[in-house]
């Protein structure tokens, strides 16, 4: 089933919203106007709320469990305006109005031009189609970093943006574990020949389904860190879990794990992770010029960090070191480390109602008033 089919399958109103950026980007925006129980007539308000995913997977990550653990449909149920945004290139924003996906110079974006061009573009139109005077921002993963940057480089988006919820608060992906350590030593030993090939060949489609990509890895990890756990259960990239799955979702899971982005997107987290340093794309790196660093002093709505020391991607080193360094002090409004999450687990684990979004649910019906119960 497609994410709308999803949505529809489990009874909740969904709508399909094209978004047009100011590149000629045609993204896919998900809406659920209002829960299962509920409808558009009642008088109370139903504040906006965007969910933003990681890197290459898309919306779908947010509908794949039962509706109690789905965090799109908790939100929904609990009063909230849904908008899920899918960044370009992933499975369900495709579309160019002058380009295809088979022109490489589709391809030719990093985090950046998801910063500059898809983050505001979606945020105009969650308020556009809402009426609201502004939504909630709920990022997993690179869906944090966009949030950030979005903020630090388009300030006047803070008066857009009431707050944002950071699961697993991504910094530059430089304080990695697991066999993610593996692929970034692999880079730093590499990327002088991987800079000349991009430049030599230009951008293309990034497109793989995890399991199959890091089987290699799990194994160089092995022989390269022995004392090291590298498996290919859960922990094997994305850190140790303490929650059971729903043996019951793994074909969905399955049927949603190809990811799909550009290179050049992949390149850029490699760059900020072998740097630790949460810059610009280094368009051009013959010319040896150091990329301009986003400034998260610009950001000044209230932030609240969701995180866990068992996420070995977006490890509590990243958030020490990164996050918590570069906000001002002042508008970090809370810290939530929730014990046995994996980086995955923020928008999967089958208690992330409880743990997750039933706080976030908590601090912005303190902040709204006549807010809808369902």
């Amino acid at each position: 089933m497609t994410a709308l089919e999803i949505m529809q399958y489990w009874g909740y109103p969904s709508e399909l919203h094209e978004v047009t950026t100011e590149d000629g980007y045609i993204l896919s925006l998900f809406r659920i106007p209002h829960g299962r129980f509920s409808n558009a007539k009642y008088s109370c308000s139903r504040p906006p709320i965007l969910l933003v995913h990681g890197v290459g997977i898309g919306a779908a990550e947010f509908i794949l469990n039962l509706p109690e653990s789905t965090p799109a449909f908790i939100l929904a149920d609990a009063g909230f305006d849904v908008f899920l945004l899918n960044h370009r290139g992933t499975t369900y924003s495709r579309r160019h109005e002058t380009m295809k996906t088979s022109d490489n110079k589709y391809w030719e974006f990093s985090i950046d031009e998801l910063v500059k061009f898809d983050a505001p573009a979606a945020i105009d139109k969650v308020l556009e189609v809402s009426g609201a005077n502004g939504t909630y921002w709920v990022g997993h993963s690179q869906g944090t970093a966009v949030g950030y940057m979005t903020l630090a480089e388009r300030p006047e988006y803070n008066g857009k943006v009431k707050a944002l919820f950071q699961l697993t608060p991504t910094g530059t992906g430089g304080y990695v574990k697991g066999v993610n350590k593996v692929i970034l030593f692999l880079y730093k030993a590499v990327h002088p020949i991987l800079d000349f090939c991009r430049q030599a060949f230009g951008a293309h489609e990034v497109s793989f389904n995890l399991r199959a990509l890091f089987q290699p890895f799990v194994q160089l990890c092995k022989a390269t860190f022995p004392t090291q756990s590298c498996t290919l259960d859960r922990k094997w990239l994305l850190g140790p879990s303490t929650r059971a799955t729903n043996e019951s979702r793994v074909p969905v899971y399955r049927a949603h794990a190809k990811l799909s982005t550009s290179s050049w997107n992949v390149l850029h987290w490699a760059q900020m992770a072998s740097r630790r340093r949460v810059q610009h794309f280094d368009y051009s790196p013959a010319e040896n010029i150091t990329p301009l660093a986003y400034d998260y002093s610009f950001i000044t709505v209230p932030v609240y960090h969701f995180w866990s020391g068992d996420d070995w991607i977006s490890t509590r080193e990243d958030v020490e070191q990164t996050s918590m360094r570069m906000l001002r002090r002042e508008v970090v409004k809370g810290s939530f480390e929730i014990a046995g999450y994996n980086h995955a687990d923020f928008a999967l684990a089958q208690d992330c109602g409880e743990m997750v979004f039933k706080p976030i649910v908590k601090i912005v019906r303190s902040e709204e008033d006549g807010m809808c119960e369902q």
